[in-house]
């Protein structure tokens, strides 16, 4: 198949700075293996601690599913992820492989049956998994008639209850299992995992979601709910290794809550499942916010259903979704307060974000605009507008940016588009929206793109003003010399803010390039105080003795000669070739003043003190020290 139809900025969208970071390093690294397509079905390994394997499912509109096998549950997509769609944006064709239909497609019965016995030898759990879809299917099928009556008779009663009860025993069983081994394997040192539990609840978790991606979201939810319920049984031992339920519940939570949110629950069944979780949470002692949250609101909250429509916000809040829980009644009120009552729940850009996700998969477009916009989700607002072709409104509204995060995001997005300019406006006004808090790293990656962009505009002004936000962010005696070859009429004005902002700036990374900065500016007393902080390193404390021995020959002197007896003092032969540089640099020091004779005299000195020491004796020699 072709490469992949992604952007870069997508990909950014839906992942951490981190974790897009760690990505690039990973397909820099070659570790992403065995690339392939499978009925339409992105999959991949990926080397890290251990072996990861990565699923990433399209459709026509883009990415419908990403999932890793690895313990990540820190917000959006992990590094592997990343990386296994970097990999795959730079292939120009990937291998494709029969799906699973296509494949069954060539057996008959008997070899199907026979197909089954083999694998299941080979992995005993396979034969738990098959029990469980085997009751699965049972259960549907006798409740089938039962849910046809019930159905036919509550269509103008959603209080009615609308699915069959499915028996959560089976998943409760195997998971028991999955923990006993997991905890024995642990135990007994059989395992490298950091801890017993994350591992198989993550596995446990991910196998629900092929229920989910097949239209079951019911069947997802009971079997995420078994897994909350089987843990009740091991908070003890949880607590133990994890000091707290909720570092594992966390991601359990946020699964329950999608599911539950692709599921049409009747009146009556939610008020039935919320007063099953309440209870479940109390015993795991540990919150499940997320998923009473689901419950309760729904998706005909009025309050919800208002921004979902852009319709004014009913200020009375009274509604027979909140009397589902009284636990949750409570909790209701903390948020009713100043506006959004769903954007204000717990971490509510999460829960939001699968709001999205599932509106967008249901080509509910408005409805996720106006959801959006009113979350402040902006981004993926914007993002939404340009893949609907609403170019104009998209443009206008990314005037609303609100910091340089959001425009680094967004200027990406118009210029995929083809937007140049558009791109660049928003890009430069977004490094103007700096806030002293920035994150660092990210906004030196949007300040060089922005300069990068600028240039290939013929825009000199803003790329003056990126390489200056890059230069502050991240010295470098290489944009140095960009800005003072940018802007030459003003060079000594520019040059003495930057001076100054050096002087005052305090970081480990920049002390290399403040000293390169200082030397070639003749600024020697502003190098040699570099050389004093802890975070100078050796080498650059040698290039200062050397640029400044005709300045100052007597600091070179004693700071060497401070150094050199402070590591031999030490007596790790293997740092003795770093203190004959520094008495390098001593001799020379005294040459400088002409004192060759004082110079011998410590010298042999020395050579008296620690004569056992052999390897500086034969460093001293070779050196001709």
């Amino acid at each position: 198949m072709p490469a992949l139809k992604i952007s870069e900025s997508v990909i950014r969208q839906n992942a951490s700075d981190k974790s897009f970071q760690r990505g690039k390093e990973y397909a820099r690294s070659q570790s992403v293996q065995d690339l392939y397509w499978r009925d339409q079905t992105l999959q991949a390994t990926v080397a890290g601690s251990t072996y990861y394997r990565v699923s990433i499912g399209f459709s026509d509109r883009g990415i419908q599913s990403a999932k890793c096998s690895c313990p990540y549950d820190f917000g959006g997509w992990c590094k592997h992820i990343v990386a296994v769609l970097l990999v795959g944006m730079e292939q120009p064709k990937i291998e494709e492989r029969p799906s699973l239909a296509q494949m069954l497609e060539k057996l008959d019965l008997e070899q199907t049956r026979k197909l089954l016995h083999i694998l299941s030898a080979q992995s005993p759990d396979l034969v738990d998994l098959i029990d469980i879809q085997i009751q699965l299917l049972n259960s549907i099928k006798e409740s089938k008639s039962k849910s046809s009556k019930a159905s036919s008779k509550s269509k103008a009663n959603k209080t009615e209850t609308q699915h069959p009860e499915i028996d959560r025993s089976p998943f409760r069983q195997q998971l028991a299992y999955a923990l006993r081994k997991a905890l024995r394997n642990y135990e007994y040192s059989y395992s490298d995992a950091d801890d017993p539990f994350t591992d198989t609840i993550y596995e446990e978790i991910e196998k629900t979601q092929v229920f989910l991606e097949a239209g079951d979201s019911f069947r997802a939810f009971v079997m995420l709910y078994a897994i909350a319920e089987e843990l009740c049984n091991y908070t003890e031992e949880i607590e133990n290794y994890l000091g707290d339920v909720e570092n594992l519940t966390d991601h359990l939570d946020l699964a329950m809550a999608e599911a539950i949110l692709w599921t049409d629950f009747s009146v009556k069944e939610r008020q039935k499942w919320v007063t099953e979780i309440e209870g479940t949470q109390d015993k795991l002692c540990a919150d499940l916010d997320f998923s009473i949250v689901a419950l309760v609101q729904g998706w005909d909250d009025p309050y919800l259903q208002a921004v979902l429509q852009g319709k004014e916000k009913p200020e009375n809040l009274d509604h027979q979704s909140a009397k589902i829980s009284t636990q949750f009644k409570r909790k209701r009120s903390t948020f009713q307060k100043g506006g959004n009552v769903y954007v204000h729940e717990i971490n509510h850009h999460q829960l939001v974000g699968i709001r999205l996700r599932i509106l967008q998969t249901q080509e509910r477009f408005d409805e996720y605009l106006n959801l959006a916009k009113d979350a402040g989700i902006f981004t993926n607002y914007i993002n939404m507008l340009l893949q609907l072709g609403r170019h104009d409104e998209a443009i206008a509204e990314a005037e609303n940016v609100q910091d340089e995060d959001q425009a680094f995001t967004i200027a990406q997005q118009l210029l995929e588009h083809g937007f140049e300019k558009q791109a660049l406006y928003i890009a430069n006004k977004g490094l103007l929206l700096q806030e002293e808090d920035a994150k660092r790293y990210r906004t030196v990656e949007f300040a060089e793109w922005t300069a990068r962009l600028a240039e290939s505009l013929g825009e000199t002004g803003i790329l003056l003003n990126a390489k200056i936000v890059a230069f502050k962010l991240k010295p470098s005696l290489a944009t140095y010399h960009q800005i003072r070859d940018l802007n030459k009429t003003k060079w000594k004005a520019t040059k003495d803010i930057l001076i100054k902002y050096l002087l005052q700036f305090d970081s480990f990374n920049a002390a290399e390039a403040k000293v390169n900065i200082f030397l070639e500016e003749k600024l020697f007393d502003e190098a040699i105080a570099i050389t004093n902080t802890i975070y100078c390193p050796s080498h650059t404390r040698l290039r200062v003795m050397q640029a400044v021995i005709k300045n100052n020959p007597q600091w070179v002197i004693t700071k060497a000669q401070s150094l050199a007896e402070d590591i031999i003092a030490r007596g790790k032969s293997d740092d003795y070739e770093q203190a004959i540089a520094y008495l390098e640099q001593l001799r020379n020091g005294y040459k400088t003043i002409k004192q060759e004779k004082e110079w011998l005299n410590y010298r042999n000195q020395l050579v008296e003190v620690n004569a056992r020491k052999r390897k500086l004796m034969e460093l001293i020699k070779r050196k001709e020290l």
